[in-house]
């Protein structure tokens, strides 16, 4: 049964978006694979915590759009696919890209958990700029990770039709976020569209195509980028 539970998702990312470009490269590294931009990179960068045993590739689309707009952005490479297991990972981009001057964490599911579970760390405290910002994907804070008095911005992007993720649950952990979060819910919506991965157990039935819900989250994550980018001092 735990060989099962392990078993990881397929990803089902179109491959040109993992392939380099003019205005782009793309590089394995410690952290995970990044997409860094080669003209005009911005200072403030990307890193996406997966949801579990997906694949970091199943979150292609979102990294590409980040670097083309000119984010240093990487997929986070976590053991057997499970960011809980090292929710620190955006040190390791954070020291492999100095030029970063701040980051934002975007996390799917438990990749969210785990993303805001690091953010009330000691690893976090050591390394401030590491988390400027949180993407919650279908995700929220758990019970140990109290973000309410953080001064980061959060945006947090639900689905109509997540059957993973309740809305009791969201609203639940609506009180550990800072005050001013930002929540949004894509109608239509379900769980596994967040990524390409395929139809996950247990999910809602999407009323939309898959790339219509990600181009939602692509504007979500530029929009809180751009406001990081903008609060950092020129």
């Amino acid at each position: 049964m735990a060989v099962f539970y392990l078993r990881p998702m397929p990803a089902q990312e179109d491959k040109s978006l993992l392939a380099p470009s003019p205005a782009l490269s793309v590089v394995k590294g410690p952290a995970g694979l990044a997409f860094v931009p080669l003209a005009a990179a911005k200072r403030s960068g990307l890193i996406v915590y997966g949801g579990p045993r997906v694949p970091p590739e199943a979150y292609a689309y979102l990294a590409r759009a980040a670097a083309e707009a000119g984010y240093t952005s990487v997929l986070a490479s976590m053991p057997l696919d499970f960011a809980i297991l090292s929710p620190a990972q955006v040190v390791k981009a954070a020291e492999a890209y100095p030029e970063v001057a701040r980051w934002v964490i975007a996390g799917h599911s438990l990749g969210g958990a785990a993303a805001a579970s690091f953010v009330v760390s000691k690893a976090a405290a050591k390394a401030p700029r590491a988390a400027s910002g949180l993407l919650l994907l279908a995700s929220y804070p758990g019970k140990g990770a109290d973000l309410s008095t953080k001064s980061l911005p959060v945006v947090t992007v639900s689905a109509s039709r997540d059957a993973l993720t309740s809305p009791s649950e969201l609203a639940a952990a609506r009180s550990r976020l800072p005050a001013g979060s930002r929540s949004v819910e894509i109608s239509g919506g379900n769980h596994a569209q967040f990524g390409e991965y395929g139809p996950q157990s247990g999910d809602g039935l999407a009323e939309i195509p898959g790339p219509t819900q990600r181009r939602a989250v692509v504007e979500e994550a530029l929009a809180l980028l751009d406001r990081v980018e903008a609060g950092i001092e020129k």
